[in-house]
C-alpha cells in the first residue's frame, strides 16, 4: 500500500511557547478513510492546518501525494480538498452561486461549473437551499455546503475537520453516503478529525490517536480494539475511553 501522506518529525509551538506537536510521525495509505482522534487541544486541528498550508510547521517534513508542499503548492491546491472546522462562507452569497464561483476558480468553464454545482447540490441534498443565502442556512446545511465546496474540483485527497458538527442524523447519513461512495468508488483518500467516535467506528478504515501533541497509536480499528479492550465486541468509543484514561493515569 503506497502512502498518500507521509509525515516525519513534525513539530509546532504555539505563540506562547507551548508545544502543539512534538515530533509527529505518521503515514496514511492511498485510498484510506483515516480518522484522527484525540481529546480537545490534542493537536488534531493543528496537524491538519499544517498539512493544508493554513499554518507553518516549525520543523520536520511532510509529503502529500509524493509532493513537498513548499515546492508544489499550486499542484497540491488542485490535489487537495479542504473543509476546515470553521464555516468560512460569505453570508451574503447564495448556495448555488458559491459552488459555481468555486468551480470557476478552479478553471472550469461556465457550463461545467454549473453542471458541477448541480451535481453537488443533488449529492448533498441541498436543493431546497439552492437559492438561499448562506446567512439563512442552518448550521448543518452550512457544513454540508462547506464540504461540497471542498469537492468541487474533484480532489484526490479530502481533509475534513469535524465535518458533521451541527448536522442532524439524516444530514449526517447523507453526508457519509457521499463520502464513503467517493472513497470506495473513486479511491479518494479521506483524512478527518472527529469527536463522533461512532462515526469513525462505522466508516473509517484506520485511525491515529493523538494526545498532547504525540501519536500514541496508528493502525486499523480492529487492531486498536484488540490492543486495548478485553471484550472483542467493544465499541471504538469504549476502547478509546479506556486507552485515554490509561495514558492520563500514567502521566
Amino acid at each position: 500500500m503506497s502512502a498518500e501522506i507521509e509525515i516525519k518529525h513534525l513539530q509546532k509551538k504555539y505563540p506562547n511557547g507551548v508545544e502543539a506537536l512534538k515530533g509527529i510521525d505518521l503515514e496514511i495509505g492511498k485510498g484510506r478513510l483515516f480518522a484522527l482522534l484525540g481529546p480537545n487541544g490534542a493537536g488534531k486541528s493543528t496537524l491538519v492546518k499544517i498539512m493544508t498550508s493554513l499554518i507553518r510547521k516549525d520543523s520536520g517534513e511532510f509529503r502529500i501525494g509524493g509532493m513537498n508542499p513548499e515546492d508544489h503548492f499550486a499542484r497540491l491546491r488542485q490535489y487537495m480538498g479542504i473543509a476546515s472546522q470553521e464555516n468560512e462562507l460569505d453570508p451574503g452569497e447564495k448556495t448555488e452561486t458559491l459552488l459555481r464561483f468555486q468551480a470557476r476558480l478552479f478553471g472550469m468553464s461556465k457550463k461545467l461549473a454549473a453542471e458541477r454545482a448541480d451535481e453537488l447540490i443533488r449529492l448533498f441534498r441541498l436543493s431546497a437551499e439552492r437559492a438561499k443565502k448562506v446567512s439563512a442556512l442552518s448550521g448543518g446545511n452550512k457544513r454540508r455546503l462547506h464540504c461540497a465546496l471542498a469537492l468541487v474540483h474533484h480532489p484526490r485527497i479530502l481533509f475534513l475537520d469535524e465535518p458533521t458538527v451541527g448536522m442532524d442524523p439524516l444530514a449526517r447519513e447523507t453526508f457519509w453516503s457521499v463520502i464513503t461512495d467517493l472513497n470506495e468508488q473513486e479511491n479518494i483518500t479521506v483524512l478527518l478529525t472527529t469527536q463522533y467516535l461512532e462515526e469513525a467506528d462505522k466508516y473509517a478504515s484506520d485511525i491515529a490517536l493523538i494526545m498532547e501533541g504525540r501519536i500514541h497509536f496508528a493502525g486499523t480499528i480492529p487492531a486498536f480494539k484488540s490492543l486495548v479492550h478485553p471484550n472483542p465486541q467493544a465499541s471504538l468509543e469504549e476502547s478509546y475511553i479506556m486507552y485515554v484514561k490509561s495514558i492520563i493515569s500514567t502521566n
